[in-house]
């Protein structure tokens, strides 16, 4: 797409190139013939093509001062939690995790894989970054989870099972089986069989109060209390 004005500036080199051209051959014609009256007729002409020429490069200049601006649109700015910035539709913002983030996806992860909850070797948390970072900071169990349910590896849910958090409380194994903690966000309930008791892993994982890892038998008990 050419530039605005871009007519205005050829136009306006045409014109300079034209006062060259006809001024100098009335010059040079003038001379051979020794007639005043071509000389004048050389700078009649230079007037004239200056005249254009100004005129068109002040039209180029007009053009390219009240050009329409550049579509705008709202994008995700980097580690800000879904905070919005509005930058050229041209300019495509690449999440990015914060220092204190990266440290926590890392702390995260190995915690997360030293419970058992996740199996060893299969995250790579350099590959998980971006896709945490979309789920803003801070970095907690329950994001690191969202990120890995929309961009995991194969195999990473091997020790985990999941439930829509709309659907209510999920129908779960009775007694018998291995002892389940689960973790409730705003989408998903997050169910695993951890070797940690699920205080313990509240404390390293530094998880806020409204998502925290619990006993279900133990919640279960309290909601029929």
């Amino acid at each position: 797409m050419a530039r605005p004005g871009t007519l205005d500036r050829l136009s306006a080199a045409i014109s300079v190139a034209g006062a060259v051209v006809v001024g100098g051959y009335f010059v040079v014609i003038g001379a051979q013939a020794r007639q005043p009256a071509l000389f004048v007729a050389a700078a009649v002409a230079v007037v004239v093509f200056g005249v254009l020429a100004r005129r068109s490069w002040r039209l180029a200049q007009r053009a390219g001062h009240t050009a329409a601006p550049v579509p705008a649109t709202a994008v995700v700015a980097p580690g800000a939690g879904g905070a919005t910035s509005t930058l050229p539709d041209a300019v495509r913002v690449v999440p990015v995790l914060s220092v204190e983030g990266r440290e926590r996806l890392d702390r995260v992860l190995d915690v997360l894989v030293g419970a058992g909850v996740l199996p060893d070797g299969v995250v790579d948390p350099g590959l998980l970054a971006a896709s945490v970072a979309d789920h803003g900071e801070p970095v907690t169990s329950g994001t690191v989870l969202g990120a890995l349910d929309g961009a995991g590896p194969d195999g990473w849910d091997a020790r985990l099972d999941r439930h829509p958090a709309q659907d209510g409380v999920p129908a779960l194994p009775g007694p018998g089986g291995p002892r389940l903690a689960w973790l409730w966000t705003d989408r998903t309930v997050w169910v695993a069989a951890p070797a940690q008791d699920p205080a313990e892993l509240n404390d390293l994982l530094d998880q806020p109060a409204d998502e925290l890892w619990e006993w279900v038998d133990e919640a279960r008990a309290r909601e029929r209390g």
